[in-house]
């Protein structure tokens, strides 16, 4: 594995940043071809990104709950259960709420395209798993020993 290139006078990883900064402004002019595909752009990784943190809290939620979970450094305290259930009810609504559209009748313009999208993102990469990403896949293993 490489290491970033990181520019000796500021410190920061300019050539990652310059990638970024030219994808997000192509990615841009979707909007002046069709304000229809950008919205369901937008939209689909705002729903992806909410979908995402469901796993994580539920689960880690439950070991909570049995007495399992090993607190870290940045434990919540007597206020991290109570947090944890206000962030699912919270992604449970956005995420309930967030494929609808915005205005009715609804056309082919205004329609909110992140549900549909996602819902088949989601079977093709269940798909993938059952015909073969069960054999590909390898548990990550943390190393016992950080190099920096």
């Amino acid at each position: 594995m490489t290491t970033p290139q990181v520019h000796p006078r500021s410190r920061m990883p300019v050539n990652a940043l310059a990638l970024i900064s030219v994808i997000s402004f192509l990615l841009s002019f979707i909007y002046i071809g069709s304000s229809t595909a950008f919205d369901a752009i937008i939209a689909l990784s705002a729903f992806g990104l909410h979908v995402s943190y469901i796993c994580p809290i539920l689960f880690f939620l439950i070991w909570k709950l049995r007495g399992k979970a090993e607190m870290g450094p940045f434990s919540l305290g007597k206020w991290g259960i109570a947090i944890n259930f206000l962030s699912l009810g919270y992604l449970l609504f956005v995420v309930i709420w967030m494929p609808f559209p915005t205005m009715l009748p609804v056309t082919g313009e205004n329609m909110n395209y992140a549900g549909p999208v996602f819902l088949i993102i989601l079977f093709g990469a269940l798909l993938d798993w059952v015909i073969s990403g069960h054999k590909r896949f390898q548990v990550p293993v943390a190393p016992t020993h950080l190099e920096y």
